[in-house]
């Protein structure tokens, strides 16, 4: 994945893709959005970003869930394409600042 980043352009530019631009991305190939999910179900880490689709547990409620794990707060997305734009975005951001060196992007839901 960091070697895709790269190739990307993202790590010298990263404000040229934004959650908007994903987002878009996700409406038009909705069949994109599942393999994030998935992606987020089965991370074997201590913390991290997920999403939760509607109705899986804990979030019983109707909506799209980011959240971060341990103890970080919940977002709540009416819809799957702006959801999975703002884990992908969160995601990115990790990697990136990890490919500098740096800290790990902070929850900042």
């Amino acid at each position: 994945m960091l070697d895709l980043l790269k190739s990307s352009g993202y790590i010298q530019a990263p404000d040229m893709i934004t959650e908007g631009h994903l987002q878009v991305v996700f409406e038009a190939n909705p069949d994109l959005i599942r393999p994030w999910f998935i992606l987020s179900e089965d991370k074997r880490t201590r913390y991290g970003y997920y999403l939760l689709p509607p109705g899986v547990s804990p979030n019983n409620g109707s909506d799209w869930v980011v959240g971060y794990h341990p103890g970080g707060k919940e977002e709540h997305f009416p819809d799957a394409p702006t959801a999975c734009a703002r884990l992908v975005k969160f995601e990115v951001e990790n990697l990136r600042y990890l490919t500098e060196g740096g800290p790990p992007v902070k929850p900042r839901l």
